[in-house]
C-alpha cells in the first residue's frame, strides 16, 4: 500500500511542479512522478531520507506534459503517456543507480 506521508513528502520538496500520475514499482523501492516539465523515478528510501531522483526523463512531446505513469512488472521499464496522446517506453537503470541520468 502507498503511504501518503510518502507522497506528502516528495510533494513538498516538488516546487512549482505540478504532478498528474504517480507510480510505485511492486517492491515499493521506486517511485515514477509525471508532471508538468519532466518525468522522474526516484529510489525511495525511507519517509524521512531524502529520496535520490535516478532518472529524469525528456519531454519527447513537445507540450511539456506528461499525464501518467506505469512501471512494468518487473520494474525495469516506464510507460509514459502524455498530451499529445502518444505512449513511450523508456528502460530504467539496473541495479543499485544513485546517479541521476
Amino acid at each position: 500500500m502507498v503511504s501518503t506521508e510518502k507522497i506528502l513528502y516528495l510533494a513538498a520538496t516538488l516546487i512549482l511542479f505540478f504532478v498528474f500520475s504517480v507510480d510505485f514499482d511492486h517492491s515499493g523501492s521506486y517511485l515514477a512522478i509525471a508532471g508538468s516539465d519532466v518525468s522522474r523515478v526516484y529510489q525511495v528510501g525511507s519517509v524521512k531520507a531524502e529520496w535520490n531522483c535516478i532518472k529524469t526523463l525528456p519531454d519527447l512531446s513537445g507540450t511539456g506534459r506528461a499525464t501518467c505513469v506505469k512501471f512494468g512488472s518487473d520494474a525495469k521499464y516506464l510507460a509514459v503517456g502524455s498530451m499529445d496522446r502518444n505512449l513511450r517506453i523508456f528502460g530504467l537503470p539496473e541495479g543499485d543507480a544513485s546517479m541521476e541520468s
